[in-house]
């Protein structure tokens, strides 16, 4: 039987119609290329593990920062706001997934005429109905761009609890720190008051004149007040992290700073795999998922929509209801629209270019991180050898040269500076220890940890 040219030509224009809307359907897939060697130097090229790959309880091992942390995730404002902003971007699925059902509405009406003495009653009771086809895969593009917005905000509420959880142990192990610079100087108080008590004998015995009484006062009474400037940072810095915690202000339970183990070794694996693991990388990849869905409802905003439109219920008087029904299918083709579809599809190109830019800046940036932590690091570990051999000579000095003065073969001024060089050391000494802490933890949350 042949086809009516009527119908051919019908066929014809639907396979045109459609036949480039099948570019519209294509999946986004990342095709973001990086140099290699984007971490620098710090890459072994045989490990195939990352550190970030350690759950945060086995790195950090302390159960009482282990608790505060866990606290921190209950109770923080800004991690129960991420939270709702999940559960919308949730919503925003549903209701796009809803896009390819009818919306239906039930509308009843009812009016009264009067004409010539009489008045008449119409009711209708229908069902409406509307259904938008959505052929050329308009509401699928909008379900995979909602999706994507939920994985950036997935992504997102993991960047606030990774860089959460890196703010508690920082300030945890800040008051460790504090701790003991003020045990030393507490210690060294003590050492202080003594020699401040044989000057006050030597001079009554004539050994010494009184400016160096007055000096060893001098410098005793320094230390009190750097002391009391130890216990003023150690309340500041726990309140600080009562802050993250949402309490008020209080006292937190700590362990000693030598209580803190060093992870034996520390792998970085394969470079675009390990920053693969970071929030703030897999949020940059989300938003060009976004902008490659958005570019795609703007091509798409270009073909015919497709709606069809249907009644079905009573209609009548009161008396004598019948059934009605209606059904209407329309087709809108946009025509010329003053060159805002054409602007639209540019703006959306643009923005999806700036998002693979930002894309590739967020790997750099996050690959210098690493690089810079893992340099810290070493650093720190070379440093150590020598601040502790410092420490120790130091120490030596101190006890050789407070011997003498008891003796009377050396001066005070001699006593006094063996005592603020060992002093000033044992505190680098700490602080040195404490860096190491800290990069260790800036480390851990470059490759994505705490997240695990």
């Amino acid at each position: 039987m042949m086809i009516s040219m009527k119908r051919y030509i019908i066929l014809i224009f639907a396979g045109l119609l459609l036949l480039p809307g099948c570019n519209l359907y294509k999946k986004y897939e990342s095709n973001v290329t990086v140099q290699d060697n984007i971490l620098g130097e710090v890459i072994n090229p045989q490990d195939t593990t990352s550190m970030g790959d350690m759950g945060w309880r086995d790195v950090f091992k302390d159960p009482l920062l282990q608790r505060l942390i866990e606290t921190a995730w209950a109770n923080n404002t800004d991690m129960r706001t991420t939270q709702l902003t999940i559960e919308q971007a949730q919503n925003e699925v549903r209701s796009a997934k809803w896009g390819y059902a009818p919306t239906l509405a039930f509308a009843p009406n009812a009016s009264y005429n009067y004409q010539g003495g009489a008045g008449i009653y119409n009711v209708q009771i229908p069902v409406r109905a509307s259904w938008q086809l959505g052929i050329f895969g308009q509401n699928r593009s909008k379900i995979r761009s909602a999706k994507a917005k939920l994985a950036y905000n997935e992504n997102y509420r993991q960047a606030v609890q990774v860089d959460l959880a890196a703010n508690v142990a920082n300030l945890y192990y800040n008051l460790v720190m504090l701790d003991r610079q003020l045990e030393i100087s507490e210690a060294t108080e003590k050492l202080y008051e003594e020699s401040y008590n044989t000057t006050q004998a030597l001079f009554q015995a004539g050994t010494y004149n009184s400016p160096a009484v007055y000096e060893m006062q001098a410098s005793l009474e320094a230390l009190r007040a750097d002391i009391v400037t130890l216990r003023y940072n150690i309340v500041i810095t726990e309140a600080a992290l009562c802050q993250l915690l949402a309490e008020p202000p209080h006292h937190i339970e700590r362990s000693t700073f030598d209580k803190f183990e060093m992870p034996e070794q520390i792998h970085l694996g394969l470079p675009i795999r390990l920053l693969g693991a970071r929030p703030d990388v897999r949020m940059a990849e989300s938003n060009m998922e976004i902008a490659y869905y958005t570019t795609q409802q703007a091509r798409q905003s270009f073909y015919p929509s497709l709606s069809i439109d249907g009644l079905f219920g009573y209609a009548g008087t009161f008396n004598a209801l019948g059934l009605i029904g209606q059904a209407v299918g329309s087709l809108t083709q946009p025509i010329l629209q003053g060159g805002q579809l054409t602007a639209q599809l540019r703006n959306a190109k643009a923005e999806q270019e700036k998002a693979r830019l930002e894309f590739v800046q967020t790997l750099y940036d996050a690959g210098s991180e690493v690089y810079q932590y893992k340099k810290a690091i070493e650093t720190v570990e070379e440093k150590t050898s020598h601040i502790d051999i410092r420490v120790n000579a130091l120490q030596e000095a101190f006890s050789a040269t407070s011997e003498l003065m008891n003796h009377g073969s050396t001066t005070y001024l001699e006593v006094l500076t063996a005592q603020e060089s060992l002093l000033s050391a044992q505190l680098s000494q700490v602080e040195n220890q404490n860096d190491m802490i800290q990069a260790l933890i800036n480390l851990y949350t470059a490759l994505g940890g705490f997240g695990k």
